[in-house]
């Protein structure tokens, strides 16, 4: 109720202050620009404007980044046609789909679909994508397949986050503090230091933390103090030196920090009964997290001649994780999933160099090489439970825990997945070159031949001792489900519950590992063609066509997969009307899937396939209008049609809640026409602010809503309904609502702003799951659980920011 209230209260004071200061500006007040923002990107590997650039790309800088609340690329979905950004619970990670299409591969070999770069550096982990957004000159989304420039893994786009450059020219710097609900509490600042006339360092750093957004039911297992899933603890900094070594040779060297020690996320159920508190769980594992990213990057720019400038980015990083999640969310009490990540160690080498003309000539050109190495390591367990229903019964009259440790006779078992050396050795040639006919008329074409070698030495899988053969409480015990009752023993042994840290051999888990041994090499040529005609000296239209690749998966048990290919037809309109007060940019396409890589959780394991292929077409529209000097409206709107082509498979989900088992009684059925996850037919925001003058200073509202249509959030590739359980794998069509008003005296360089986000507190689901899937387990086969990924409840603060 109070949250409400300030809601409220804060969409009223916007009203209020309207009316009472809807004025002319008085003569001495400093009038609003009435140009638009013009930002450089780089998506092409040559600094363009966006509104010059020919290709769907979206971008902002890092004050607008900050009056809209983004932080990190989940909270700027709603800014990018098509963006979703999903959270995991048990990868400290995140999957992000573009267009309907994405990847739900998190291991430690697995690749995101959209390619994730910060300052043009590569970086492969999904954990990447959870980076704060600091200290950042711009942010820029390309959208659709990259792979002539981007290379392998940019079938959807590719995001890349410019950070702040260092200058010689003077000291300047910033600050800023955020306060909020859930004990929120965000401080960054950044100073620039000239050294000399040639070398300067830029200096930046944050912290985010707040509570968790889960509250934690009556009987749940936890220590007083445990942080709460959707706790957050995040922190970055970042060290910049320029060094302009001659006027045609300068390097610039970055050191990057980022940590994460937060609570991760949790799955909530995806239908909640009546009257219960969805962001609640029944927790007997509180959530743990770990993680952190360092990288060093260096980039160096040279001109061995006039017009030519060649440039060579170069980075080392290691990604360093471990965490626990509790993977059954008390939905079956007595009965215990944890996941954890013991530890994990993930290295990678980027070497870029890159050619390109730097004249005005008609031709212009880029060409380069990559080469890219990663090496790999993690472990990653799974412990099960089950206590007796005496146990159970016993602990809910007591009105203690629901979940403690089984004692003999009782159910545990356990899998580990011990991946020692998992490699990855990349390299790619490419080239692209542009020539104007006329002032009208270019050409583009462009060429890229990647070849990987990816493999896995030695890895292990255990089961500790016959996953998944788990029994129903009170159910006859077979002799395989006998092995798994604990018994008498030493430390883990014959408990066939490793634990954490636990020794994992054949003694301690009473079975022999199966072998992940897998090697796997394969090349692959992308290429680019495109016309761009001037209609006028501020309207460009573009038709291309593109090709694109996502790297081949390796599964458990040393499985692969073929590679997912794709070609991308493309038409575009960018526009600068009514004298530079509206911008306004369209975008249609059609995508080409051919051997679609898809991602399910089966039996616990994580399982990789091959669809016949899909067909992506659409419609995207950016605006960006100042009507007045004190008006702006701005948004995005997509139309997204995306269908999985002819193919047959079997309907995982259909066939555990009929009681059937795909591969022996479940039928084979054509999936053609089914839709692509997070690809609603609908979507749109639309943001307007308004500058009123008040005394001395600035006021401004600012209201931004987002809308979708009905979507598809469950994994695979069927999208029709679960047998009982109707709707369980959609989101029903929504809106979200944003609000904020932010006040900037005339003459003093600060900002004062009080915000809301999701002011309605709507709740929407980002992925549904069934938790609890193996043939013959607890809760099989008369009770299915579903459970999702959900978007943050409704939040409040005040941010203050100053810059000198």
């Amino acid at each position: 109720m109070k949250k409400t209230i300030l809601a409220l209260s804060i969409a009223q004071m916007a009203l209020a202050t309207g009316a009472a200061y809807a004025q002319q500006a008085s003569p001495d007040a400093p009038a609003a620009s009435d140009d638009m923002e013009k930002i450089i990107v780089t998506a092409t590997r040559r600094d363009t404007l966006v509104q010059d650039t020919p290709l769907a790309i979206t971008a902002y800088t890092q004050d607008t980044l900050a009056n809209n609340q983004v932080k990190d690329l989940a909270t700027m979905t709603a800014m990018v046609p098509s963006l979703v950004v999903e959270p995991h619970s048990d990868s400290g990670g995140v999957h992000v789909y573009m267009r309907g299409v994405g990847s739900a591969n998190h291991t430690e070999l697995g690749d995101p679909a959209v390619a994730f770069y910060v300052d043009g550096i590569y970086v492969p982990r999904p954990q990447g994508a959870t980076a704060l957004m600091y200290d950042l000159n711009h942010v820029e989304v390309a959208r659709g397949p990259q792979g002539t420039l981007n290379g392998r893994n940019s079938t959807a786009g590719a995001v890349n986050l410019v950070s702040g450059a260092p200058s010689t020219s003077k000291v300047f710097g910033s600050a800023s503090i955020v306060l909020g609900d859930y004990h929120r509490v965000q401080t960054q600042g950044m100073i620039n230091i000239p050294l000399s006339d040639d070398i300067a360092l830029r200096i930046a750093a944050i912290k985010d933390q707040h509570d968790g957004y889960v509250d934690f039911r009556k009987g749940s297992n936890v220590m007083p103090g445990a942080q709460k899933y959707g706790a957050g603890n995040q922190q970055g900094a970042r060290a910049s030196l320029l060094w302009k070594f001659t006027p045609d040779l300068k390097a610039t060297f970055i050191v990057d920090y980022y940590s994460d020690t937060g609570a991760g996320n949790i799955y909530l159920s995806a239908e909640p009964k009546p009257g219960q508190d969805l962001r609640s769980a029944l927790i007997d594992t509180p959530g743990t997290l770990d993680q952190s990213i360092i990288t060093a990057k260096t980039k160096v720019q040279w001109r061995p001649v006039e017009g030519i400038e060649a440039q060579y980015l170069g980075s080392w990083s290691r990604l360093k994780r471990s965490n626990a999640s509790d993977a059954d969310a008390g939905f079956y009490p007595g009965f215990k999933a944890e996941n954890r990540t013991e530890w994990g160690q993930f290295d990678s080498v980027s070497n870029e160099l890159q050619l390109r003309s730097d004249s005005e000539a008609p031709l212009q050109w880029v060409g380069g090489l990559f080469f890219f190495r990663e090496k790999n390591k993690i472990r990653f367990d799974i412990d099960r439970s089950q206590i007796s229903e005496a146990m159970l019964a016993q602990d809910i009259a007591n009105g203690s825990v629901i979940f403690v440790q089984p004692t003999v006779g009782q159910y545990a078992s356990a899998m580990s997945f011990i991946q020692g050396d998992r490699q990855l050795h990349s390299k790619a040639a490419f080239a692209q070159a542009s020539y104007e006919l006329d002032p009208v008329w270019k050409l583009t074409a462009g060429a890229r031949y990647t070849k990987d070698h990816k493999y896995d030495i030695g890895g292990q899988n255990w089961a500790c001792p016959n996953w998944p053969d788990n029994a129903p409480r009170g159910a006859t015990l077979t002799p395989s489900q006998i092995a798994q009752l604990v018994t008498p023993g030493v430390g883990t042994i014959n408990t066939h519950n490793i634990g954490p840290g636990g020794v994992v051999n054949q003694a301690t888990c009473g079975n022999t590992y199966g072998d992940n041994t897998a090697d796997l090499a394969y090349g692959q040529a992308t290429w680019l063609g495109r016309v761009e005609y001037k209609l006028s000296k501020d309207i460009l239209t573009f038709a291309s066509v593109t090709t694109g690749f996502h790297s081949p998966a390796i599964g458990d048990g040393g499985a692969t997969t073929k590679p997912e290919k794709l070609t991308s037809y493309e038409i575009g309109f960018k526009s600068d009307l009514l004298d530079h007060k509206l911008s306004l940019n369209i975008d249609g396409f059609w995508m080409k899937y051919k051997d679609k890589l898809e991602s399910q959780v089966v039996n616990n394991t994580l399982q990789n396939f091959n669809a016949a292929g899909a067909s992506v077409k659409g419609v995207e529209a950016e605006w960006a209008w100042r009507p007045t000097n004190v008006d702006r409206f701005s948004g995005n709107a997509t139309w997204l049609k995306a269908r999985y082509d002819d193919f047959l498979s079997c309907d995982v989900d259909a066939a555990r809640a009929n009681g059937q088992s795909c591969g022996t009684t479940a039928p084979t059925v054509n999936v053609g026409g089914s839709v692509l996850k997070h690809a609603p037919t609908f979507a749109a925001t639309l943001m307007y602010e308004h500058d009123f003058t008040l005394g001395k200073g600035r006021v401004t509202p600012r209201v931004s809503l987002h809308h979708e249509s009905e979507s598809f959030v469950g994994s695979g590739a069927f999208s029709n309904d679960v047998p009982g359980h109707p709707g369980v794998k959609m989101q029903a069509a929504y809106s979200t609502l944003d609000l904020s008003v932010r006040y900037e005296p005339f003459g003093k360089a600060y900002t004062a702003e009080l915000f809301v986000n999701n002011a309605t507190d709507k709740e929407v689901k980002y992925d549904a799951i069934e938790v609890c899937t193996q043939v013959g387990a607890p809760c099989q086969p008369t009770q299915q659980i579903w459970a999702a990924y959900y978007n943050n409840p409704r939040t409040f603060g005040a941010r203050v920011s100053m810059k000198f």
